[in-house]
């Protein structure tokens, strides 16, 4: 059983980041398999007990081995291998809202993508302070007051950065909506032309606005099922947009790797759960 805990951002940070989170589990001395699926959001988790065991992608050839005390998390646009985990875990976690990252760091999304880096390689050495401070703490959130600072620090560094501007308000509404959405009105407004859309878009979230869409949409499918376990495939399909179950099978062998069965039956999902949550 995954404990976990979200609390909101200071207010001048809500349009970056959309929760810190806290999580707790024990593996009981077996190794925890877990997918790492395509996904929507960058994150950046903070281990303070055991750490993760490795991650290997085969497709990316990518074979990152545990050690580090934390990681920026890029967003997914397909199967991406899978992390072990062995042992107790306790770990504090930044979830970025879409182009977030890009904001506050100046680092492009699209350089993370499908990727995983350890936090002292993308980051200079006052994250190391922020970790040795969170540490030095218990609760949620009293992480999320030391985490807050440390982060309006690279706002404030910015010279001019647009609160809402128009690729950050097409993803949050991509996220809303949870479906296809027609790229040429998204372009339109956010008066931009349907290519430097797509190019901006791509450079700041990570990913196209179309495979966007798609990865909320699996990633939506995916949640429904897990918060409904009865619940068929059939109708999960109908209500997230699909024009049938076999175009959710399909998306889901391209996302997950695996059929929607498969995927739940060799690596099934750790129960989760929420003692706080917060609204998105």
């Amino acid at each position: 059983m995954i404990t976990t805990s979200e609390v909101a951002p200071a207010p001048v940070l809500a349009p970056f980041v959309r929760c810190y989170t806290y999580r707790e589990f024990e593996t009981d001395g077996a190794s925890l398999i877990k997918p790492w699926h395509a996904s929507h959001e960058m994150s950046m988790p903070f281990f303070f007990k055991d750490k993760p065991v490795s991650l290997d992608n085969p497709r990316t050839g990518q074979f990152l081995k545990g050690g580090s005390y934390g990681g920026v998390v890029g967003l997914g646009t397909q199967a991406n291998g899978k992390m072990t985990f062995k042992g107790s875990y306790a770990f504090f976690e930044i979830i970025f809202r879409p182009a977030g990252f890009t904001k506050l760091f100046r680092h492009p999304g699209s350089e993370f993508t499908n990727y995983v880096f350890n936090t002292e390689d993308v980051l200079e050495k006052r994250v190391e302070e922020l970790y040795e401070q969170l540490c030095s703490v218990q609760t949620l959130k009293e992480m999320a007051a030391i985490t807050d600072p440390f982060l309006i620090h690279y706002l404030k560094l910015q010279r001019h950065i647009d609160y809402k501007d128009g690729i950050a308000a097409a993803a949050n509404l991509i996220l809303k909506e949870a479906r296809m959405l027609p790229i040429d009105r998204l372009a339109s407004e956010t008066n931009m032309s349907k290519r430097n859309f797509e190019r901006k878009f791509t450079e700041q979230v990570g990913m196209s606005p179309k495979l966007f869409c798609c990865v909320v949409r699996f990633n939506h499918a995916l949640l429904s099922k897990l918060i409904n376990p009865k619940k068929e495939w059939t109708t999960i399909a109908q209500d997230c947009g699909y024009f049938d179950q076999m175009h959710l099978i399909k998306d889901f062998r391209k996302f997950a790797g695996e059929s929607p069965s498969h995927f739940l039956k060799e690596t099934p999902l750790s129960n989760e759960l929420y003692l706080n949550r917060v609204e998105n």
